[in-house]
């Protein structure tokens, strides 16, 4: 029935758009207070009210036909007298006033446009959604989408995604006894798809070896993360999922279009709230993005009026090969910056770009020379450890993995950059072709002035040096960051009581395969609010409602490594080493 009553809404608007050719918008009065009591002039006096409502009166002038001067009675508009005079009762909507807004009130409403019939002074009230005083298409538009827009509220997430995406997109391949149904494992028509795709083990090789499963309903970052469907269909990272998954297959729907970024973020949502069967757990409204993403094109940056910009480049990257390296650029500020915003564009090929100062440990004579491009490896494939000594004093600033970036510190808060020290600039390009390729990156930091500033950003770093990982073995480390102590690390006083965090990432080398992190509380439960599967690409937890630390609470790390090698594994700068280090940023105002 739900989709008769949506096909009926669709006809009665094209049957409108039909009738619209030949009739007009036109203004509905009221009904008339006292019409004929001031002369029969055309001069428009104003609106005024009766027990009946509002309406515009014309006449010869204020003073009726008793000799009384009514001017002081008159409204400047219908919208004032409305506000001022009538009490409207039920919904804005109902024109028929049974209670709900379905497909009647709209033929109503067509039926007064197209016939010309003067609606009752509730109907006028009612179906002027946009508060014109007009009846006309605007209204009928609106009132659909009122319509249409309830008819999704009141849809599982499962079902418009199902019904919406999966089946018009997905389920003329994978229907049963299909090629590509055997080839994926998939079916995907209505009356199957949920079983079908729901934590059912994937037949590609590659994707099962990395432990993913069609669609996981873990729940948060990780059910993303374990989710083969998501990587499939997710446009939006394709240049990661080309580079770092080859053996993944192509991009879903095979050939495209591609899903518009709303479907995406609508499923996303759904993955992330576990991807029940039943339940409103995604905002339809996300929906009404149509766009489609295309990568986006290399952007030479302007400089910013109020800021800095940061360039390395043009660099060229072997056929078949990568580079990485490390550049230091000190503006020799001689007191501290307050960052709001950073644009970061990339030509094509980018692994990541990242930008560090330095802790206050680091010794004079570590400090690069400015300028100076200093690579990872020397032509022969062999590490320069010299260019790479400063690495275990680097701070992270900023940083992306994606070829553009244009990232709002949140509306009033502003990340403090400490003037002692510079800016160290970490690229690293990987070139999947046979021809060379350039690599350049511009970054541009806006500043704010502190008078803006309502809550000051410090850089958040929690840094475990102390594990041994055993040759040959999986090994899970663990460590509990308590509120004093992460405070004592940061220099925060001890006056402040509440940490807020409001962005998250872990960092680690080749050997990791999890880390989470979990809010710990005074009485011992913790909550898991991060989890990273990749090492290279690890996600970025942006927490819009910060996370807030008090004390008694702390933060626990936990990760997993596999170490295949037949040597014992640290803490170290190489790639060859590891890591255990948790970014991001908080304030505590």
């Amino acid at each position: 029935m739900q989709r008769e009553e949506e096909f009926m809404i669709r006809n009665y608007i094209y049957m409108f758009i039909i009738s619209i050719l030949f009739s007009s918008a036109f203004t509905h009065d009221c009904v008339e207070l006292n019409p004929y009591d001031y002369g029969y002039c055309d001069m428009l006096l104003g609106v005024g009210w009766t027990a009946d409502g509002c309406t515009y009166i014309s006449g010869c002038d204020w003073t009726n036909s008793e000799g009384n001067d009514d001017s002081g009675y008159f409204f400047e508009s219908m919208e004032e007298c409305e506000d001022e005079c009538f009490n409207h009762e039920g919904i804005l909507g109902d024109l028929n006033e049974d209670g709900t807004i379905n497909v009647l009130d709209i033929v109503l409403l067509v039926n007064i446009i197209i016939n010309d019939i003067i609606p009752n002074n509730h109907i006028q009230w009612a179906a002027d959604l946009n508060l014109d005083v007009l009846l006309d298409v605007l209204d009928i538009v609106l009132l659909v989408n009122v319509i249409l827009d309830a008819s999704e509220e009141n849809r599982d997430t499962w079902e418009i995604v199902r019904d919406d995406i999966i089946v018009p997109r997905c389920a003329s391949c994978h229907t049963a006894g299909s090629f590509y149904a055997e080839q994926s494992g998939l079916v995907l028509t209505a009356d199957v798809a949920y079983e079908e795709i729901i934590n059912t083990p994937p037949t590609n090789n590659a994707a099962l070896e990395d432990g993913l499963v069609q669609l996981s309903n873990e729940g948060g970052m990780l059910g993303v993360q374990l989710s083969y469907f998501w990587e499939k269909i997710n446009i939006r990272d394709e240049e990661h999922y080309l580079g770092d998954h080859p053996y993944y297959g192509e991009l879903m729907p095979l050939g495209g279009p591609f899903l518009t970024n709303g479907q995406l973020s609508f499923i996303e949502e759904w993955i992330l709230a576990g991807a029940p069967q039943s339940g409103e757990v995604a905002d339809p409204a996300l929906l009404a993005d149509t766009t489609i993403y295309s990568a986006p094109i290399f952007e030479i940056l302007e400089e910013p009026e109020f800021g800095l910009q940061l360039h390395m480049g043009p660099f060229e990257v072997p056929p078949s090969g990568d580079m990485e390296l490390l550049s230091y650029e000190n503006p020799n500020y001689t007191e501290d910056v307050f960052i709001n915003r950073v644009k970061i564009s990339m030509r094509p090929g980018s692994h990541h770009f990242i930008i560090y100062t330095f802790t206050d440990e680091i010794p004079p004579y570590f400090i690069p020379e400015e300028g100076e491009i200093r690579p990872f490896y020397d032509d022969d494939g062999n590490i320069i450890y010299g260019n790479l000594l400063a690495m275990q004093f680097h701070k992270f600033v900023t940083g992306t993995q994606w070829p553009a970036m244009d990232y709002h510190f949140p509306e009033g808060v502003a990340l403090r950059f400490p003037h002692e020290f510079g800016f160290d600039m970490n690229t690293h390009y990987l070139n999947y072709t046979d021809e060379p390729l350039t690599g350049e990156i511009y970054t541009n930091l806006y500043f704010a002035e502190p008078s803006e500033i309502e809550h000051v950003a410090e850089i958040l770093m929690l840094n475990n040096q102390n594990f041994n990982l055993p040759p040959n073995e999986i090994t899970t480390v663990e460590r509990t960051y308590t509120f004093s102590q992460i405070r004592n690390s940061h220099d925060i006083p001890n006056d402040i009581n509440e940490i807020k965090i409001f962005q998250l990432f872990s960092h680690a080398h080749q050997h990791l395969i999890r880390f989470d992190i979990e809010v710990e509380y005074a009485d011992g439960t913790t909550d898991l609010v991060y989890t990273a599967l990749d090492w290279e690409h690890p996600p970025i937890l942006q927490l819009y409602d910060p996370l807030v630390l008090t004390q008694g609470m702390g933060i626990k790390l936990t990760a997993t490594y596999d170490n295949w090698t037949d040597d014992y594994l640290q803490f170290g700068l190489l790639s060859t080493d590891e890591m255990m280090i948790l970014f991001g940023y908080f304030y505590t105002d």
